[in-house]
């Protein structure tokens, strides 16, 4: 039934709270059918088997024939309890790897339970990989599910910081649950299903399209009790999952950055707009109701990092909107707008703008240092781990930058970016 063409799934839930099993929808007479759903779409219902359908049902079968790949339906147990707040929510899911794990995250009694969503851009920096990797570890030592969409940058960086943790990763998927989108990811998608949870509520075989990421965003947003923009431009998609994550009443936080970072600015845009600011995992936690680990507190302690008491949370059965809630939702506000422009012209992994700055050339051969670099404090051995050259020559290159003006050394042998001021 699901798979037939034309069939919406709030049509398909409908009918499926009306009548029973689809044995029994398909045996129900036309005249009972378009009590529930439009004549339309009870046509198709009735309407013969199509050799396309029957195509799609078989291959849908031969997958789930393979060990560690399931097909969920509403009806079931291990359904992921948090979609049920949407009106729409899939009739079907295809799985791979622990079909359970959405559910024991949810054990709380919490919309989206213990599980947070960490999203962001794919033309992430630097650090803001290693952020996202460093908020997953915390959070999934906490025991919290990571939840994210399996793109480059920030997404990619999420389930791998969380992999190995108690709370382990899911990876929401816009594409069939037989298909890797990107393609590199593909070693990285194993892993997730062996030791977490790929998730898709596309047909099997379904290529990547447009119109499935803003569907795959609302899914991310409603199995989470949080979603978390660790890193994002003004047009990057996850601003979609944050502006969903609010209408479903769920909380939304975003990490700030330099005011000169272009990865930052969705963020901000967020945060002006009402979301939390989140300066550290710890901050997600509390957001959350849950207690920070005790290493957690001690480092930040050590770090001289105050511990926060206050925190913008809605009781889970409050009504009253939070902070910032009804900016987050207005269609006219600042950040609707960004997100209305991501919706018009999306592809699939549409190339974000170039970050760049462009107001002056950084001094020849120091492209890579500046990429590793971004715009928080590093030290030397961080930028040879990242950028893969020698520390000769990596000291050596922070040497002409800072000559150029377009480096500064800190306290503590750290660096820092400086942000060239355009010609008057």
């Amino acid at each position: 039934m699901c798979h037939t063409p034309g069939v919406p799934p709030a049509a398909a839930r409908r009918l499926l709270a009306a009548l029973g099993p689809p044995g029994v929808v398909f045996q129900t007479p036309r005249a009972v059918l378009t009590e529930i759903v439009p004549h339309d779409v009870a046509s198709r219902l009735l309407a013969r088997t199509c050799a396309d359908l029957a195509e799609l049902i078989a291959g849908t079968l031969a997958w789930a024939s393979h060990p560690g790949c399931t097909v969920v339906t509403l009806s079931e147990a291990v359904y992921p309890r948090a979609l049920l707040a949407l009106g729409d929510a899939p009739p079907i899911l295809y799985c791979r790897g622990d079909v359970c794990l959405a559910n024991r995250a949810d054990a709380t009694g919490a919309p989206g339970g213990m599980a947070a969503a960490l999203v962001g851009s794919r033309r992430a920096t630097p650090q803001g990989r290693d952020n996202a990797r460093h908020f997953a570890r915390v959070l999934g030592d906490a025991g919290v599910l990571v939840v994210s969409g399996l793109a480059a940058g920030i997404d990619a960086a999420a389930h791998e910081g969380a992999l190995d943790t108690v709370g382990s990763t899911c990876a929401i998927i816009g594409t069939g649950a037989d298909i890797v989108y990107p393609f590199r990811h593909r070693a990285l998608a194993e892993r997730i299903a062996e030791r977490g949870l790929l998730l898709s509520a596309f047909p099997i075989g379904t290529p990547p399209r447009p119109e499935h990421f803003p569907q795959r965003n609302r899914l991310i947003a409603a199995l989470a009790r949080c979603t978390a923009v660790i890193e994002a431009t003004t047009h990057s998609g996850s601003l979609i999952t944050a502006r969903l994550a609010g209408e479903l009443g769920r909380d939304v936080l975003a990490v700030p950055g330099s005011i000169h970072a272009p990865q930052s600015q969705g963020c901000h845009v967020l945060i002006r707009d009402g979301a939390t600011l989140a300066a550290c995992p710890e901050d997600i936690l509390e957001a959350m109701g849950m207690a920070c680990p005790a290493d957690a507190s001690s480092l930040a302690a050590k770090e001289g990092r105050p511990r926060r008491t206050a925190v913008r949370h809605r009781p889970p059965n409050s009504t009253a909107p939070r902070n910032g809630e009804q900016r987050l939702r207005a269609a006219g506000n600042g950040n609707a707008g960004t997100v209305a422009a991501v919706h018009a012209g999306m592809t699939p992994e549409p190339p974000e703008p170039p970050v760049g700055d462009s107001a002056a050339a950084p001094p020849a051969g120091t492209a890579a240092i500046l990429e590793a670099l971004g715009y928080d404090p590093v030290n030397a051995d961080t930028l040879c781990e990242r950028s893969g050259l020698g520390i000769a020559t990596v000291l050596s290159q922070l040497g002409v930058l800072e000559l150029h003006g377009r480096v500064a050394r800190l306290p503590g042998g750290r660096f820092v970016q400086i942000c060239p001021r355009p010609a008057r």
